[in-house]
């Protein structure tokens, strides 16, 4: 017998060995399949607000002209609606006020917090609360005019300018952790 042919036979041997000792490399298998059905998502948005003309002091009177450590108010009226198995939500207003002015630089700081009423309920900066239809969201938006140091804050740089506020945004965000959600 030639060599190569040894080679041969002896390999085949090896390899019926071999897979004679790990057992049969034959198995069954088969697969059946499970409708996945429909899914619809929810929905959650947030108008633009309405709000009042001007602004006023906390006690009701007409903003004219302000000074460092003054408190401004305005009341603005957002549609919230929404649709969703567990839909909760929170609003929040932005810490800062951007503005545009007559000056090239200036060391005026604005601040703006805001107090909500959803539907009539009052509802803290923060707090988690659930949408299921529309309902409207009142925000008394307040923005202050801080007091402070003479030199870095609304220094006297802050004096006989006009100043334009740019649009103040109030943010709708769901909620996962509000513990109304059946899920971990």
């Amino acid at each position: 017998m030639k060599k190569s042919t040894k080679g041969a036979v002896a390999t085949a041997a090896a390899a019926v060995l071999l897979l004679g000792g790990a057992g049969t490399l034959a198995y069954w298998t088969d697969e059946g399949t499970a409708s996945g059905g429909t899914l619809t998502t929810g929905n959650m948005a947030l108008s633009d607000g309405t709000c009042e003309a001007g602004w006023t002091y906390p006690d009701g009177s007409a903003v004219a002209t302000i000074v460092p450590g003054d408190s401004i108010t305005k009341s603005c009226s957002f549609e919230v609606t929404g649709a969703g198995d567990h839909l909760t939500a929170t609003v929040s207003a932005p810490g800062e006020v951007t503005y545009t002015t007559d000056r090239a630089t200036t060391t005026m700081q604005l601040t703006a917090t805001a107090d909500y009423e959803l539907g009539g309920e009052p509802v803290g900066d923060g707090d988690s609360f659930a949408i299921d239809g529309p309902t409207t969201l009142v925000a008394q938006v307040e923005v202050v005019f801080p007091y402070g140091d003479a030199t870095t804050i609304n220094a006297n740089d802050t004096q006989d300018i006009t100043a334009t506020l740019d649009a103040i945004t109030i943010t709708l965000t769901q909620d996962q952790s509000s513990g109304q959600n059946p899920n971990p």
